[in-house]
């Protein structure tokens, strides 16, 4: 039997196979998206029941961007919810695109509203890992201060380390609100929205099953799934 023959063959037996034991899927640790401490987040709860759907079963872990990216290259990582971008394209197939993230910067109101101008050469807290502002960024002129997460760079805002800071909605009003007193007045300056997307790396098994890239997809896409992603931006935001 010729090769090209066989290794057909050998993928089409497999297919059945590929996914008995869990997929990888794993979640950015920037809040609320993912937790490392607790393992939870909007992105572990929306992949499990995605997953579900899909009849497939899942090994979840949460890791900062840079690392997801380069598991996802690798297929170290088959299912992820990141950032919508066509450099993604390259190593990750998009199944759909469940949500947006509404980007601004944060700061304390004064005498008037800030514009992108007024933060050259001024500290504005940025999340490691994430571009999403460099052209803000250098547009402004602003000095980037790189933060863990939304938590710190606002509490840095408000003590008065930083002068603005970056805001990535859902999670920034949440962690506004039980970080501020009554007596602290803040403003944004909007900036852009972000499509957040579901991406299965190119490099897992799990690219080539067709079927099961249908039935995430479909449920991804659903009125359920729309209604599911409501349901979980409206907590953690």
């Amino acid at each position: 039997m010729k090769p090209k023959l066989w290794s057909g063959l050998a993928l089409l037996l497999c297919l059945p196979l590929l996914h008995a034991e869990p997929i990888p899927a794993y979640s950015q640790a920037i809040e609320p998206w993912g937790d490392a401490a607790s393992g939870d987040g909007l992105t572990p709860r929306f992949l499990r029941w995605l997953a579900e759907q899909g009849g497939l079963r899942l090994k979840q872990d949460t890791r900062p961007l840079p690392r997801l990216v380069e598991d996802m290259k690798a297929g170290r990582d088959a299912l992820a919810l990141i950032t919508a971008s066509p450099e993604r394209d390259a190593f990750g197939l998009e199944l759909c695109r469940p949500a947006d993230i509404r980007l601004s910067v944060v700061y304390r109101l004064g005498a008037r509203e800030l514009r992108a101008a007024d933060l050259k050469l001024r500290p504005v807290g940025i999340l490691r890992g994430t571009h999403t502002l460099d052209a803000f960024i250098a547009q402004s002129g602003a000095e980037p201060v790189l933060v863990s997460d939304m938590r710190q760079g606002l509490g840095m805002l408000r003590i008065g380390r930083l002068d603005a800071m970056m805001c990535v909605r859902p999670g920034c009003g949440r962690v506004l609100r039980e970080i501020s007193t009554p007596a602290d007045r803040w403003a944004e300056l909007a900036i852009s929205r972000e499509p957040m997307a579901v991406y299965v790396s190119r490099a897992h098994p799990l690219s080539k099953d067709a079927a099961a890239l249908a039935r995430l997809k479909a449920a991804c896409q659903s009125p359920e799934g729309r209604a599911r992603m409501a349901t979980l931006l409206a907590q953690y935001d």
